[in-house]
């Protein structure tokens, strides 16, 4: 009668192959959870900006298309890095400026490179001036271009025909729609009817741009 057999399992080698395979498909398996939970978080980061860039040019639109004066301009220059621009929206149709308003009409949008944010000034209930961000640190540039519906003056500036007047266009004219000083101030400001603005905001490696184009629709020129 022969002897009953027995199991002679693994030799050592077989177990340190097998350890081996193990740790490599490990180390595999964990770098793919690693890369696909980045790649989720930089799609939700790209997702949460890309809505909050949107909202805050849709509120900045819709402020500027009710808009009764553009007040004020300010942009980058040799003395300043600052782009901003100040207007009155005459929200409860009164017709008085209203500062201190618990729903506040005179705006100012502003965008300083410093600090990357696109911040929005409005003075509160006690007419104290308050500023708040309305993106805040991803805010690349924010180009603001200030045109006329006054198409004859199309080409002041040097002759070219565009079909569009610009305010430096309005300013090289003159009297009584520009002052030759080379700054969107008055009058130039009273004849701007219509705003772009260009927003580009950092994105990961890159950058989105969104715009607009806002007609001003309670001015109207003659």
């Amino acid at each position: 009668m022969s002897a009953p057999k027995h199991d002679a399992g693994f030799s050592l080698v077989e177990v340190l192959v097998a350890m081996g395979l193990f740790a490599v498909v490990g180390t595999l398996l964990l770098g793919f959870a690693l890369s696909t939970s980045s790649v989720s978080d930089d799609a939700r980061s790209s997702s949460d900006l890309t809505g909050e860039s949107r909202i805050a040019m849709e509120r900045m639109a819709r402020e500027l298309r009710q808009a009764s004066d553009v007040i004020a301009v300010q942009f980058q220059s040799a003395t300043s890095t600052t782009t901003a621009i100040t207007f009155w929206t005459d929200f409860d149709g009164d017709g008085v400026r209203d500062l201190d308003a618990a729903d506040p009409e005179v705006l100012t949008y502003r965008w300083e490179p410093g600090t990357a944010r696109l911040t929005l000034t409005a003075d509160d209930a006690s007419g104290a001036a308050v500023t708040r961000p309305i993106l805040s640190g991803d805010v690349v540039s924010l180009d603001l271009r200030l045109r006329s519906s006054l198409w004859q003056y199309d080409g002041e500036l040097d002759g070219t025909l565009d079909g569009v007047t610009s305010w430096e266009e309005l300013d090289a004219a003159g009297a009584p729609v520009g002052n030759l000083n080379g700054r969107p101030d008055d009058p130039e400001l009273e004849h701007v009817d219509l705003v772009a603005v260009r927003l580009v905001v950092a994105d990961g490696d890159g950058t989105q741009t969104f715009s607009f184009q806002a007609d001003l629709r309670n001015r109207s020129q003659t």
